[in-house]
């Protein structure tokens, strides 16, 4: 046989079962090659697509996609004892941790790579608050209890930003419940912030100061998180100024 588009000979073979049933016929080999490189090029392509809707779904943002244990660096004995804890939360060994310091130090990288091991969300305080907030609407089409009894419910929640909304009472009091029920649970939590605890702050022997988490958190949801959990504490680099900074030499 003689295949016009690729201008090879070839030998076409029949495919038969033992009881003589023709189930396939294999042609040109060059063309069979280019029709599994396409099915191939499919499957992969929707492997991907099915990864991103599943990232999408966890509120994962794209910046984190490709986030991993693997691919999270630890030059520093800090980072070696944040990841190996955050992998004891995803083994089961602890059930709560408090990331806090400055951006870019690794705190939410670490947090991805737990939620695509665990399945869950990640939102941070403004989108909860302002999702609860839309439940008071006359059109709404979930109420408060709604909103926080799947948050407490989820395999995994990571609650990113904390400290950049006001903490109001309303906050303290849904969060308190999240927190309480998840506890309850034997569920997995992650908060992460941008503040600092009293015991890193500058002032703590003066009390501490307005960037403290405590002013965000009541002493309630401290003791919870608390129990059975664990504080980090992100003092590195921001590594997004660090990249920018070994890109422009």
């Amino acid at each position: 046989m003689f295949c016009e588009k690729h201008q090879i000979e070839y030998d076409q073979k029949e495919l038969r079962l033992p009881s003589g049933q023709l189930i396939a016929t294999i042609g040109c080999p060059e063309c069979q090659r280019e029709h599994d490189d396409q099915i191939n090029s499919l499957d992969k392509a929707n492997s991907i697509k099915d990864q991103i809707d599943r990232y999408q779904d966890m509120n994962i943002e794209p910046l984190f996609y490709n986030a991993s244990f693997d691919n999270f660096e630890t030059p520093t004995k800090e980072l070696q004892y944040a990841k190996q804890s955050v992998v004891k939360l995803v083994r089961g060994e602890i059930q709560q941790i408090v990331m806090t310091g400055k951006n870019g130090t690794g705190k939410t990288h670490l947090a991805v790579a737990a939620l695509k091991e665990l399945g869950g969300k990640i939102y941070s305080m403004y989108e909860i608050t302002t999702r609860i907030r839309a439940t008071y609407s006359p059109i709404a089409v979930e109420n408060e209890l709604d909103v926080v009894d799947e948050l407490a419910r989820l395999p995994l929640l990571v609650i990113d930003e904390m400290g950049r909304t006001k903490g109001s009472d309303a906050e303290t009091n849904w969060l308190s419940y999240i927190i309480d029920k998840r506890h309850n649970r034997f569920l997995p939590t992650i908060i992460i912030s941008n503040k600092h605890v009293k015991k890193y702050c500058p002032d703590k022997n003066k009390g501490g100061c307005k960037e403290c988490l405590e002013n965000y958190i009541s002493d309630d949801i401290m003791s919870r998180l608390n129990e059975g959990g664990l504080l980090l504490q992100f003092s590195g680099e921001d590594w997004r100024i660090k990249k920018a900074r070994t890109k422009n030499g």
